[in-house]
């Protein structure tokens, strides 16, 4: 029997990886060997979430409640390491916690597993991941939390400030990625084991507000939800696919690749990512029945990616941003627009607008027409996952007070607006071009 190692990246996004990419040789090495799903989109932005929608397999579990710190999951598939562990699998979650008083807690993790082991001790965590390796096939989740913000603070006092802090914390969860990469090697485990590694999130440094100090549990803007996706294993050849992937995907493909046959039940399940992708990939800061946080500024709020849009819906509206263009998600597309009467799209014209933004919008008809067509299409689909999980709540008795109001889903996010533009004119009317620019490039 083939055995798996899932590497959780806490609070590693694309972003991060790139930026600090000599602090993370092993972890690159890796993912040299692996398949990388280039467009994987976390399902939640923050880390309990995560891991109950990856230990299920589906983004509902926590919708009923109106908060998801201390929330049970419905369990509306099992959790995979119960699904492994009857199939034969030595489960286990072991965590590094620089907080040895503040035990981890996690509801997802049921009591018909082995209780989550933890300890602020590298060589220790090491002895752990040595001694259960020992006996396979064993079916381990290794969380360790070094890179989190909070425990970072353990490097501080030999950091040159907070940029170096990250770097240094980004170094020694790779170094642990190494090392225990070199144990399996040594015993002969490499190529017997599956390694799923992945960032959980990434962080917001408040350009996107202050948001009571939070740098995660924010809004699902791309810098937050796109995060790094890999899996090693002797029976795939390295390869970067583009097709969308998902944190509820990663249990069925885990299953498949370990050759157990466990269906999920549950409609809003994640596929299989050897056997395609989906034509979405959703994500979310709160559960969908929890009010927004007045005290910190946030919002409740919805995200749908296709690949090469991500679009928002807040109480405040709708946001849309060409997230490749774009990563941090600091510039709302439908701020150039407004929406008339039918709710469709409609472009807006600004005087004296520069020639790069004519080029890119004004003039450019292919390009508004994609951004028009993309909307409508991820709106349409957006509202339709808000509306399911308004079901599903009322579906399980629940009284879905705080979901989504369906209004807002007909108006745009008027959030940064001015601040963004400055007062500039519009001139709804005016069709803007650019004198005297020819175009004499030939597409082949």
């Amino acid at each position: 029997m083939k055995n798996l190692v899932i590497l959780h990246l806490e609070s590693v996004s694309r972003q991060r990886l790139l930026a600090f990419a000599p602090a993370f040789p092993h972890t690159l090495r890796l993912m040299d060997e692996a398949v990388c799903f280039d467009n994987y989109i976390s399902s939640a932005t923050s880390t309990v979430m995560v891991l109950t929608y990856l230990l299920h397999a589906n983004d509902f579990e926590l919708d009923t409640s109106t908060q998801f710190l201390g929330a049970g999951p419905e369990r509306n598939n099992r959790n995979l390491f119960e699904v492994l562990q009857d199939a034969g699998y030595h489960a286990n979650l072991v965590c590094l916690n620089g907080f040895p008083a503040r035990p981890i807690r996690l509801s997802a993790w049921t009591e018909d597993l082995p209780p989550i082991w933890e300890t602020n001790d590298f060589p220790t965590l090491f002895e752990r991941f040595d001694a259960l390796t020992d006996a396979p096939p064993f079916a381990i989740y290794v969380w360790d939390l070094i890179t989190h913000i909070e425990h970072s603070m353990a490097l501080a006092p030999v950091s040159q400030g907070l940029t170096d802090q990250v770097r240094r914390a980004c170094g020694v969860a790779d170094h642990a990625i190494g090392t225990m990469r070199a144990m399996l090697e040594r015993k002969g485990l490499l190529d017997r084991t599956a390694i799923v590694l992945y960032g959980d999130h990434g962080d917001d440094f408040w350009t996107h507000g202050y948001r009571g100090g939070m740098i995660h549990g924010t809004e699902p803007y791309a810098g937050i939800i796109a995060a790094p996706l890999a899996i090693r294993d002797a029976s795939l050849a390295p390869a970067v696919r583009g097709g969308l992937a998902s944190t509820i995907d990663i249990a069925p493909t885990c299953l498949s690749l370990l050759g157990i046959d466990s269906a999920a039940s549950f409609r809003y399940s994640g596929v299989d990512l050897l056997k395609g992708t989906s034509d979405f990939a959703y994500s979310q800061n709160f559960t969908a029945n929890q009010p927004d946080s007045a005290a910190l500024d946030i919002a409740r709020a919805f995200a749908i990616t296709d690949g090469t849009y991500t679009l928002l819906a807040s109480t405040g509206g709708l946001e849309m941003f060409a997230h490749h263009l774009d990563p941090g998600n600091h510039c709302n597309l439908l701020h150039f627009f407004a929406l008339n009467g039918t709710g469709s799209l409609v472009p807006q014209r600004f005087r004296n607008a520069a020639s790069h933004f004519i080029a890119a919008w004004s003039a450019n008809l292919q390009a508004t027409a994609h951004l028009v067509d993309s909307f409508e299409r991820l709106r349409r689909a957006l509202r339709a996952r808000v509306a399911a999980k308004r079901d599903y709540i009322i579906g399980r008795g629940g009284n879905p007070a705080h979901t989504l109001d369906d209004g807002c889903f007909a108006k745009i996010n008027p959030r940064g607006r001015e601040t963004f533009f400055q007062s500039l004119p519009r001139v709804p009317a005016a069709k803007l071009t650019m004198p005297g620019l020819e175009f004499s490039w030939k597409l082949r």
